[in-house]
């Protein structure tokens, strides 16, 4: 088989987590910065973003980047939460060009304006917030677990 599947692309990326050399906070905090950026309207890339980031704060750089490369599961969803920040950030912020669902592409919508830029920046903070804690949350669970799981001394048979 030539190409890898999300699933597996998906599972390659937990089993690497798992394995890191840092602490549970660490690991959470920096896929965390990684969801935050991938729901922010940059380009070219929240992986540059994530990784600048989690690098400042010092915080896991490879967590990051594998937070940041989640965004490739809701892809499909990028029209939708576009719009969503855009009505999100419209509604806190004047703007004065309106954006259609059909701006799939973000340098369509840099050309709308800056300030239907702005308000989608504002919006995809608003909407990144919440989902970003939650991520946190059970990423540190998840990398406490594999932490003990990892401290389990080893029964040799």
């Amino acid at each position: 088989m030539i190409g890898i599947t999300l699933k597996q692309r998906i599972r390659k990326s937990w089993q690497k987590l798992s394995h890191l050399d840092a602490r549970p906070d660490q690991i959470a905090t920096g896929f965390s910065i990684g969801i935050f950026a991938s729901f922010l309207p940059l380009n070219p890339s929240p992986i540059i973003v994530a990784t600048v980031v989690a690098w400042l704060l010092q915080r896991n750089v490879i967590a990051a980047v594998a937070g940041a490369t989640t965004a490739i599961l809701y892809t499909p969803l990028l029209p939708l939460i576009w719009l969503a920040e855009y009505q999100l950030g419209k509604s806190i912020l004047p703007v004065q060009h309106p954006l259609a669902l059909n701006y799939a592409r973000l340098w369509d919508v840099f050309q709308q304006g800056w300030d239907v830029y702005a308000a989608m920046f504002v919006g995809s903070i608003i909407i990144a917030t919440p989902v970003t804690l939650l991520t946190y949350v059970i990423v540190k669970r998840l990398a406490q677990r594999w932490a003990r799981q990892s401290n389990v001394p080893q029964l040799s048979g």
